[in-house]
């Protein structure tokens, strides 16, 4: 193949884990160099002081591929002082990238300062941000599901327009973002994006990355959409839309490259006559085409939607955290999912490429501490051991982290360190083991009564009450795969004991969960009661970010506007003694009902169902969600086009601003909210028969 010119710096940069006692930085270079980073005060008068500096650790990921992660640290704290960065001031920062040669460039001679690639707001002469004091508020955003040909705008769009509105204002700039999952699509991806990521793979990855997928002859023989069959037979995957499944190690790498730099992209993507053989039969080259033709007009507007992105990444401090499709679909879902995946050779090596690519352009930047530097050495050197790559991908554990956010954000790994019940049953989301972790990560947080807590978790732990019951009436109907049946409230016994961590092991009164996945906007507040100890959780969702069609946000915007706005539930232990027990296999197991009764796991169910079934049991738990209406044209519970949340909290009240993007305008919906312990009584409803 022909030659790819690239640019330098590949991805990046980009704001990571940043805090008073360092600042990570991570960027993505096309050659061997040494990356140095410098943080300035005086951004404002222009007088820049240097504050702070560091070099970056380097991990080669390919021929022509490089990933460096930079720790800036304060002045002084090299010598053995722990210096600190100034908070609530505009601190700058810039690159020196010095290749093999000796030769030195900076941002500014590398076109990121200014121009159409420039990574600076207004009239600032650096990318920057800042590090709010312990009495500041927290503004941040946050934000799922950006799937690149996905209808509509891309909403980091409207958190672009947000950061330039506030760029001076060191007491309004956000200063963190917390992505929460499925920051790529590996399993739905576009025809003409394929063609691109392959080319790349084989240019900076290996030129041989075609073939190293086992069970997989060669990549580049297989038609365009044409890896359904081999993601279902070899992989053992369940997506339904795996006709272009990355693969590869490259693959997901690069797809990474393009998803965050439009210089990635060629000036113009192949057309389909160019890519779908002449050939090919009548019916299935027609439908092909069509397919192809329609990706390619979403995804012109993604590429006109990147260098916004870019230039938020570089300017905004960026927690990642992974959902399904960062690896695939149903990822995880069961127990026999994960046995089969697992045991396929094909299946195993595609779950590590997922892992691989996730900790090095996402996970690493979180928290550089838990990763050694093994860790970047197996995935440099999997050729030369795939077995022991598969095996460190899959068995690392450590994927949750703490955010040095004000209040500290504790994000979850939802997905890799789960437990099961049943081979098909739900999955409880974090296992026994993992809860301890997460529970030792609270506790380092200082987490409790007198110091609030944001959970960051890819699914709601309470979304939207009427769809959490669909979902436990159709899995009975056509299984676990087709509904993506996993949410916290779908495995009750998981979702109990999270409530007692928070409640009986932290000892909190209220706390704010940020969650995405749902392909909604929404905010609610939730209390739940645990023998006569009660939690308020603020939920807030922003999902998703680049993803709805005319139909499914039209569809949103009038369920929330039927949905009631309170709900109330009581749950007990086990089992509790049904007074009028002929009922209980008339309501409870008829199939329009879904109520939970187990024989082995916690009992929720409605104060209306326990008065039919004459329970005079004292509930252990008791809970009330209430769904805030935010402002907007809509009048509805749902905000169902493409979105980014921003919350701003500060003294215990939270707003939250749903920025929605459609055809070029942004609309803002907003919710005030107060993270405050329960009333008194409040969750004294009747419920006894």
């Amino acid at each position: 193949m022909s030659h790819i010119e690239l640019d330098l710096i590949l991805a990046g940069p980009m704001l990571r884990r940043s805090e008073r006692s360092r600042i990570c930085i991570w960027v993505a270079t096309s050659s061997s160099c040494d990356v140095r980073a410098e943080v300035f005060t005086g951004l404002l008068t222009g007088d820049l002081q240097p504050v702070g500096a560091g070099k970056a650790r380097p991990v080669r990921l390919g021929r022509r591929l490089w990933v460096h992660l930079i720790e800036a640290l304060p002045e002084g704290a090299s010598e053995g002082e722990r210096g600190e960065f100034p908070s609530d001031e505009l601190l700058g920062y810039d690159l020196e990238i010095t290749d093999d040669s000796g030769t030195s460039r900076r941002l500014g001679d590398l076109g990121l300062l200014r121009g159409p690639d420039g990574v600076t707001y207004d009239e600032l002469p650096l990318p920057a941000l800042v590090l709010p004091s312990q009495e500041a508020p927290l503004n941040a955003f946050h934000g799922s599901c950006r799937l690149l040909h996905g209808k509509g705008d891309d909403a980091l769009v409207a958190a672009d327009e947000a950061v330039s509105g506030s760029a001076l204002d060191p007491s309004k700039r956000p200063s963190a973002l917390f992505l929460t999952g499925d920051q790529i699509y590996a399993d739905d991806v576009a025809g003409p994006l394929l063609v691109q990521v392959m080319r790349l793979a084989r240019e900076i990855v290996d030129p041989n990355d075609h073939s190293k997928v086992p069970g997989v002859a060669s990549l580049s023989t297989i038609s365009l959409y044409g890896r359904q069959e081999i993601a279902e037979a070899e992989a053992r995957f369940t997506s339904d839309k795996a006709s272009n499944h990355l693969m590869s190690f490259g693959e997901f790498a690069c797809m990474y490259l393009v998803a965050w730099n439009r210089r990635n992209w060629p000036d113009e993507l192949d057309r389909a006559a160019r890519v779908i053989p002449a050939d090919e039969g009548r019916v299935s080259g027609a439908k092909k085409r069509f397919k192809y033709g329609r990706e390619l007009k979403d995804l012109d507007r993604a590429r006109s939607a990147l260098p916004a992105v870019r230039r938020v990444l570089a300017n905004v401090p960026t927690y990642m955290n992974f959902d399904d499709h960062d690896c695939t679909d149903d990822w995880n879902l069961t127990e026999r999912w994960r046995k089969d995946v697992k045991a396929s050779l094909t299946g195993r090596r595609i779950v590590a490429n997922a892992l691989a690519t996730f900790w090095a352009f996402q996970g690493w930047g979180n928290d550089p501490d838990p990763y050694s530097g093994d860790f970047g050495a197996t995935i440099e050197e999997r050729d030369d051991d795939p077995d022991g790559y598969d095996d460190a991908m899959w068995s690392f554990d450590r994927w949750s982290f703490l955010a040095p956010t004000t209040p500290p954000a504790l994000v979850l790994d939802t997905r890799t360190q789960r437990s099961f019940d049943s081979p098909e049953g739900a999955a409880c989301l974090i296992g026994a083991t993992e809860r301890s972790r997460v529970l030792e990560l609270a506790r380092a947080a200082n987490a409790g009564q007198d110091r609030p807590l944001i959970v960051v978790s890819a699914v709601p732990v309470c979304g939207l009450e009427l769809q959490e019951r669909r979902q436990k009436f159709l899995v009975r109907q056509v299984g676990p795969y087709e509904i993506d049946f996993e949410a916290w409230q779908s495995n009750l016994q998981g979702f109990v004991d999270l409530m007692c961590l928070l409640i009986e092991d932290l000892e909190l009164e209220s706390c704010v969960f940020l969650s995405g996945d749902v392909h909604y906007g929404l905010n609610l507040r939730f209390v739940f009661g645990i023998q006569g100890r009660a939690l308020s959780i603020i939920q807030l969702v922003s999902s998703g970010q680049k993803h709805s069609g005319v139909a499914s946000k039209s569809a949103l915007n009038v369920l929330g506007k039927l949905v009631s706005r309170r709900h109330e539930r009581v749950g007990w232990a086990s089992q509790p003694s049904v007074r009028k027990a002929g009922w209980r296999k008339k309501v409870l197991e008829r199939r329009v009902n879904t109520d939970e009764w187990s024989d082995d796991a916690p009992v929720f169910l409605s104060p209306k169902r326990v008065r039919s079934l004459g329970i005079e049991d004292e509930p252990d738990y008791r809970e009330l969600r209430m769904y805030v209406e935010p402002t907007g044209p809509h009048r509805s519970l749902l905000v169902g086009e493409n979105n980014v949340g921003l919350i701003s909290l500060r003294n215990r009240k939270i707003v939250h601003r749903l920025l929605s993007r459609n055809r070029g305008d942004t609309t803002v919906h907003e919710a005030t909210l107060e993270v405050t312990p329960p009333a008194p009584g409040e969750l004294e409803f009747d419920a006894l028969g």
